[in-house]
């Protein structure tokens, strides 16, 4: 979402006719004097809550978390890369080894 929408909502347009600005409703938080809801960690009392720990948090709320089948597709992708690595650096290895026994230790 757009950081100037976030700040001013979209209000909703008046009836035809009629001249009255629509007011938008306010949530409970947005009260003068209220502790704000979304930063606030189900199960803490707010005086064990730094201001680090709360912005963590809703931070960690915004994060789109991938699906179970990605993350299955995604890991296998991770391990076949990381065998297929490792077998072509095992064999670049090996050939080095015989080369070096063959032609430096005869």
């Amino acid at each position: 979402m757009r950081r100037e929408l976030r700040r001013h909502p979209v209000q909703a347009k008046p009836a035809r006719g009629s001249n009255r600005p629509v007011r938008v409703p306010r949530s409970p938080a947005a009260r003068p004097g209220a502790a704000p809801a979304a930063g606030r960690i189900r199960g803490l009392p707010t005086v064990l809550q730094p201001a680090w720990m709360r912005e963590i948090w809703t931070e960690l709320k915004k994060v789109q978390w991938p699906t179970r089948q990605e993350t299955i597709n995604l890991t296998i992708v991770v391990i076949v890369v990381s065998v297929a690595l490792g077998l072509f650096l095992g064999g670049l290895d090996a050939a080095f080894n015989w080369i070096i026994e063959h032609t430096l230790l005869v």
